[in-house]
């Protein structure tokens, strides 16, 4: 990622959080805290807990914490969660409703109070370091922070769907770019995971995905 698209994906990442945060302050959302979420075996708290956590402020703990050195692992977006989800385990996805849960626990005040100033300690953070600083992300592996936050914007993206529905509302608008960026690296996520030839007919032809597939 060059430094102008780096700058963008900054951008698109505070962007979200700022929405992030609002939705999460709602009333709304405070009503259903404790009512079951659109995901499996998490309440609407939870899912807060764990947007507010991995969709903002988990990028300064992993900007505070890592050693710039190191080779890089992931390429890009899509490779990350290919291979992150090619060795999940069902540990693996309690481990994230748990951490979610712990922090639902704290309560949508505190939970929003928290987020705010994590977010702003995100700014500051992000203000001083260069577009291809390597992090350290899930299982140590090495990342540009450009990269990264491409995933990040996918998690707001999708997550922020997800609260949405789990509440019964309309969802709250994201930056048009993030969402065509959430496609794109969906899209592109399908082909590592199942090859070129399987997405392209989910994509463009009948009979090998539901709902609004094939797009033509």
């Amino acid at each position: 990622m060059d430094e102008r698209g780096a700058g963008q994906i900054f951008q698109l990442y505070l962007d979200g959080a700022e929405i992030i945060t609002g939705a999460l302050a709602e009333p709304a959302v405070g009503e259903a805290w404790h009512r079951p979420s659109v995901l499996e075996d998490q309440l609407v708290g939870g899912l807060a807990g764990h947007l507010a956590r991995g969709g903002v402020w988990v990028v300064e703990d992993y900007l505070r914490t890592t050693d710039a050195a190191g080779p890089i692992d992931f390429e890009s977006a899509a490779q990350y969660f290919a291979t992150l989800m090619s060795a999940v385990t069902a540990d693996d996805h309690q481990a994230i409703r748990d951490r979610g849960a712990a922090l639902a626990a704290l309560g949508q005040r505190e939970l929003v109070e928290m987020l705010v100033g994590r977010l702003a300690a995100v700014r500051t953070t992000l203000g001083a370091v260069a577009p291809d600083h390597r992090i350290s992300v899930s299982g140590g592996n090495g990342m540009r922070l450009g990269d990264y936050l491409v995933t990040r914007v996918v998690e707001q993206v999708v997550h922020m769907d997800d609260l949405a529905r789990s509440i019964g509302g309309e969802p709250w608008p994201m930056p048009e770019e993030a969402v065509r960026l959430a496609i794109r690296v969906g899209a592109e996520i399908g082909a590592l995971r199942h090859g070129a030839a399987p997405m392209v007919r989910a994509l463009y032809r009948r009979g090998f995905a539901d709902g609004p597939l094939p797009v033509l």
